[in-house]
């Protein structure tokens, strides 16, 4: 993949500049433009929740997590981690090598989940698993 350009380049799709109905969908049209390389764990963490780009996040996102199973967005450790356990079956049915590695990323980590303080995040990991 090429990491150094955006998901707007990527998807060869430019969204056009519109007033914007809210503060959410000005950051997704804008996080759409930065280079996929220099996406944060919060613009990951959101674009993800929207189910945007995902055939570029969803990689990117497992990276991050590889280095930190709870790297932590603007909200709470395993945020990001979170946004990819509320993906769809059917979404993960695009991607079913990331899937792969996300469940493997689990396994190897569920100890380290299971020591948060997040009782959501250990249910939904467990869930995932079973």
């Amino acid at each position: 993949m090429q990491e150094h350009r955006s998901i707007e380049q990527l998807e060869n799709d430019y969204w056009q500049e519109v007033s914007f109905p809210s503060s959410l969908v000005e950051r997704c049209f804008n996080y759409r433009k930065v280079p996929v390389s220099e996406l944060t764990t919060e613009q990951l963490r959101l674009l993800i929740g929207q189910q945007i780009g995902l055939r570029f996040t969803i990689p990117k996102a497992i990276n991050v997590l590889q280095a930190d199973v709870l790297a932590e967005g603007d909200y709470y450790p395993g945020d990001l981690l979170n946004s990819l356990l509320g993906l769809s079956e059917e979404g993960w049915n695009l991607y079913p090598n990331e899937k792969i590695k996300f469940v493997e990323l689990l396994r190897q980590n569920i100890s380290t989940i299971e020591r948060t303080e997040n009782k959501e995040l250990i249910r939904k990991t467990k869930d995932y698993l079973s």
